[in-house]
């Protein structure tokens, strides 16, 4: 039978075994699962743009937070309907993943989504989609060469991309197709750096 241990402060006991173990409840789970059910703060943003020859950004996002960590989770992107280029796969077409870059005009306000339903929490980023004007070297830390039509590629970060406060990250299509869709999602949580 167990001993206990018993917290002076507060009077919650601890349960220990005859192998001099404390006795614990655990459960595992991802990060975002973590994240989302005790801190209400895991988030999905979406962005598209229309295709034109050269590069177009879906998502552009900054961390505005002062004190939290944007950590990328997951990362998703597709081409649909493209015409006007050369055929896929090719070298010449591609979407490409980048840091640093920094929003100067145009495109639209996304707004991310908290995925624990329900919550009141938001996060502190701007998000830009459809095809925003932005200045500086993109830092590409990832990219991914159209296969075909309507292909679509993930990336399960895991958490392993932190995008600091004031910070950025932006996926955008490479190419020469003239006409079509790009759709692109991130998924993250906010953790106090």
């Amino acid at each position: 039978m167990p001993d206990s241990i018993k917290d002076g402060s507060s009077g919650y006991t601890a349960k220990v075994g005859s192998d001099n173990r404390l006795r614990v409840y655990a459960k595992s789970g991802s990060i975002q699962h973590a994240v989302s059910e005790a801190d209400e703060d895991a988030y999905q943003v979406i962005g598209t743009a229309s295709l034109s020859s050269g590069t177009t950004t879906a998502l552009h996002i900054t961390n505005n937070d002062p004190v939290k960590n944007m950590i990328i989770t997951y990362l998703r992107h597709q081409i649909v309907g493209q015409s006007g280029g050369t055929a896929f796969p090719n070298i010449d077409n591609y979407f490409s993943v980048s840091l640093t870059r920094t929003y100067v005009s145009g495109g639209s306000l996304c707004t991310p989504v908290n995925v624990y339903s329900g919550s009141g929490n938001t996060a502190n980023i701007t998000a830009y989609c459809s095809a925003p004007t932005l200045s500086g070297t993109a830092l590409e830390i990832d990219r991914w060469y159209t296969k075909a039509e309507a292909d679509m590629n993930t990336f399960n970060k895991e958490g392993a991309l932190i995008i600091p406060p004031n910070s950025t990250i932006e996926i955008s299509y490479i190419g020469d197709q003239t006409s079509g869709t790009i759709y692109a999602r991130a998924s993250f949580i906010m953790e106090e750096n």
